[in-house]
């Protein structure tokens, strides 16, 4: 399977790509940023119920699944803010950050 920027594959790319449409569909009923909170609210859950279900019961905390999560968002965060910021605001997101 082919890779893309940042080493990740073309399917995980095309399956959040679903999620963003979907996020899309309601951009004429409800504001981006409503969309986008319930968007955070439905991987927290997922998450919730992922971590709460798995198999693999480490000992890992509730406070080190947070900051792990917090971790993986901020970095995905950056890494889109990167690559989209020059198709909406002609370069980078903020000088410095």
């Amino acid at each position: 399977m082919a890779e893309t920027r940042h080493g990740i594959p073309r399917e995980f790319l095309d399956a959040a790509d679903e999620f963003v449409q979907l996020g899309n569909k309601y951009t004429d009923q409800h504001a981006r940023e409503w969309i986008c909170a319930v968007m955070m609210y439905a991987a927290a859950r997922f998450n919730a119920f992922t971590w709460l279900t798995r198999e693999d019961r480490s000992g890992q905390t509730v406070d080190q699944a947070a900051a792990y999560y917090r971790s993986e968002y901020e970095q995905m965060l950056r890494d889109n803010l990167d690559e989209l910021a020059p198709h909406y605001r002609g370069g980078s997101p903020t000088p410095g950050q």
